[in-house]
């Protein structure tokens, strides 16, 4: 059995792949945590550690400690310029996050069409994917919380509290306001994007949103869009596997 492991700043996500070759998902822990959360693996006979991490590089050496530790293999899976078929656009390709180059591995594995990825958590990131495996490139931009939490920090006479609405509605007090307005800067600069695929592309892309910010756009906006969850230990799974 091999043990994945998705690292960010604050939080890790955990998965397994069994000898068939089958992903379980095992779940979301904080990184402070990270060595209790490791310890019990090792009575279910892991015999390598796959892991991707954007955080700090303390929680890399904690699970780079532990495998040598237990005489377990490790394989850090760091961004490519070219593997399982995608084509890196970057220029200096290790500069793009290794969570975004899994998500475009793990849906031209899947899907082998043009695609448009569209992440929205802390930060959205927007990446465009052509049919034969070729990155266009793509946006970085802030995700809903820090919309809001820079308005906030920033202006003394606004604020938001509470849930949003459903609806992206022009609004008749500051709260919702906010809210919507950031809402609204969102779900633009998707649509935006979308088209300026569109024409890049030739065709209409698939679009397949990901990341918990995806529950900020309405339901009625993105229900024609895929939407797709731990795209990133899928991709670390194909490494798992094939490497």
């Amino acid at each position: 059995m091999q043990l994945l492991i998705e690292a960010g700043n604050t939080y890790v996500k955990l998965a397994t792949l069994d000898h068939e070759g089958h992903l379980h998902h095992e779940g979301k822990y904080p990184s402070a945590q990270l060595e209790l959360v490791l310890e019990p693996y090792l009575e279910d006979h892991v015999d390598r550690i796959v892991f991707a991490s954007v955080g700090p590089v303390v929680i890399d050496n904690t699970i780079q400690r532990f495998a040598q530790e237990n005489g377990i293999a490790c394989l850090h899976v760091r961004t490519q310029r070219r593997d399982f078929g995608v084509k890196n656009a970057y220029a200096q390709y290790q500069y793009l996050g290794v969570d975004r180059w899994l998500t475009l591995i793990s849906v031209y594995q899947q899907t082998k069409r043009p695609s448009v990825i569209i992440d929205i958590g802390t930060a959205l990131t927007f990446d465009v994917l052509a049919e034969d495996g070729k990155h266009l490139g793509g946006w970085i931009a802030p995700g809903y919380q820090l919309m809001t939490e820079s308005v906030l920090s920033n202006t003394s006479k606004v604020f938001a509290d509470g849930d949003h609405g459903e609806s992206i509605d022009f609004a008749d007090n500051t709260n919702d306001g906010l809210k919507n307005g950031c809402r609204a800067a969102l779900y633009g600069l998707m649509q935006f994007g979308i088209e300026q695929a569109r024409e890049k592309l030739g065709e209409d892309p698939e679009v397949i949103l990901c990341g918990g910010g995806v529950r900020h756009i309405p339901v009625n906006l993105r229900k024609h869009y895929h939407h797709r969850s731990d795209l990133v230990l899928q991709g670390l799974a194909l490494y798992a596997t094939k490497r």
